[in-house]
């Protein structure tokens, strides 16, 4: 058994996104756990990626706001 993660999180899945990480996990031959966390956090990363390039350009695009109606 592999060590227990120092963050947990507890996720529900479809039935049909649970069938598909059943067969990841056979074809990768990893724990179901495993690959779920891997899947889940190159998808936050990426997704956070995404949203810090956004935020420096909207920052850049210089919107100091208006008091203008």
């Amino acid at each position: 058994m592999s060590p227990k993660r120092e963050h947990s999180v507890h996720v529900r899945l479809s039935d049909e996104s649970d069938a598909l990480l059943e067969l990841m996990c056979q074809v990768k031959g990893d724990d179901k756990a495993k690959i779920a966390a891997d899947l889940l956090e190159r998808t936050l990363l990426g997704d956070g990626h995404a949203l810090k390039v956004a935020a420096r350009r909207l920052a850049g695009a210089g919107f100091a706001g208006s008091e203008r109606e």
